[in-house]
């Protein structure tokens, strides 16, 4: 895939704005960025979610896809059946809206389960909360 991307970015001449990072996006430092696009492993969602609020300097937006059932309790409001921990959280720290739900027919071979994308645009400036405190 990366390959692939990166022929396309060539292709259309937009390589000079266009970095991309191959790797354990958990593992890997990011560098700064502006807008992060990904579809990665279903099972690093939240850690992933968290290492991207928690970059800094903070970044304009990401558009991620996740399994629909996460993607859904990141936008769950209060009183929602999904309202969890997580919505709180994500919600403290950054605005979360769902853009569409992707069929699982999209993907061959098609996966078990349903996927979504959503967009998330970190709040600035941060709220100023010690998060040592909630561990």
């Amino acid at each position: 895939m990366v390959a692939e991307v990166t022929k396309r970015v060539q292709t259309l001449g937009y390589s000079h704005k266009f970095q991309m990072i191959a790797g354990d996006a958990i593992k890997v430092p990011f560098p700064f960025f502006d807008l992060c696009i990904a579809n990665t492993p279903y099972q690093i969602s939240s850690p992933l979610v968290f290492k991207l609020l928690q970059h800094r300097p903070i970044f304009r937006c990401a558009v991620l896809m996740f399994q629909r059932e996460f993607a859904m309790r990141l936008v769950a409001k209060p009183g929602s059946d999904l309202y969890c921990r997580l919505s709180v959280n994500v919600q403290l720290l950054a605005r979360v809206d769902h853009l569409i739900k992707v069929s699982r027919n999209s993907f061959k071979p098609p996966p078990k389960v349903e996927s979504s994308v959503v967009r998330i645009e970190p709040k600035y400036p941060p709220p100023a909360i010690n998060f040592t405190e909630w561990d």
